[in-house]
């Protein structure tokens, strides 16, 4: 397979991920404001190919370039991979935490709202379910399915420090509360009585697969440009030396402005 096959091969394979997840989580049915930030993760983690294509092209292009000098066609290449190499690892970093930030909003509407004596009440009741039970972390996952107070509480801080008090490590409690957050938020999604509950659940999941394909294309440009890096015989030893002003910089690769996102 030569390289611009194996390009086209690796950034195809993203598009269909990235088709198959708008068939799943239509960007346009999710609620506001989380459905800005998945849409803009979506983008920052697409803008990714045209980096990768770019360094390619233009990397192509000085290898051809017969009226560079050698060492300067080398220092050329080093810089503008280097150039490729930071662009795409910001893209991917931001679009995750666009998606972390789209989770969060999601979350935060996909469970029911205490106020404080709602919130009292359903402490008292989940510690009374609790205490009688011998095992605190599968009687805190069977209280998270409900669609009630308790089931809002037990999915918050107030959870973890119930099975801290029961004498659970730290390592027990993460993997509870994982567990605990994801089947709340499979019933809020199953549950008709309140469909901006659910559509909030729904976003939760459309954030996570958003998440996963910032990961994804952070993995295909690095795969990707690493390809190059031995395509063209370029070594990276460690970050390149500062260009001398007097000789000319080498060129740089497209989407190379990458907005800061506005929490």
């Amino acid at each position: 397979m030569d390289l611009t096959e194996e390009v086209e091969t690796m950034l195809d394979a993203y598009a269909q991920a990235a088709t198959k997840h708008s068939s799943e989580h239509p960007t346009g049915s999710l609620p506001m404001p989380g459905r800005k930030s998945v849409s803009a993760a979506l983008n920052t983690a697409s803008s990714i190919a045209t980096v990768v294509r770019s360094a390619h092209r233009e990397l192509d292009r000085l290898r051809m370039d017969d009226t560079i000098f050698p060492d300067g066609r080398r220092r050329m290449m080093t810089e503008l991979l280097a150039d490729a190499e930071d662009k795409t690892k910001e893209k991917a970093d931001q679009a995750a935490s666009q998606a972390q930030v789209a989770r969060a909003l999601f979350v935060v509407d996909a469970f029911p709202q205490l106020t404080r004596t709602r919130e009292l009440v359903a402490r008292q009741d989940a510690r009374m379910i609790l205490d009688a039970s011998p095992d605190p972390v599968t009687a805190l996952a069977r209280l998270a399915l409900r669609q009630d107070d308790i089931g809002a509480l037990v999915v918050t801080a107030w959870g973890a420090d119930y099975l801290t008090s029961r004498g659970c490590d730290e390592r027990q409690i993460r993997e509870a509360q994982r567990a605990v957050i994801g089947m709340a938020l499979n019933g809020a999604r199953d549950q008709g009585a309140d469909e901006e509950r659910s559509a909030a659940a729904r976003g939760v999941m459309a954030a996570d697969s958003a998440e996963g394909l910032a990961g994804a294309a952070g993995q295909v440009a690095h795969t990707l440009l690493n390809s190059f890096a031995r395509r063209y015989g370029i070594t990276r030893e460690g970050p390149p030396k500062p260009r001398d002003p007097r000789r000319p910089a080498a060129p740089t690769v497209l989407g190379e402005e990458v907005e800061a996102y506005q929490f």
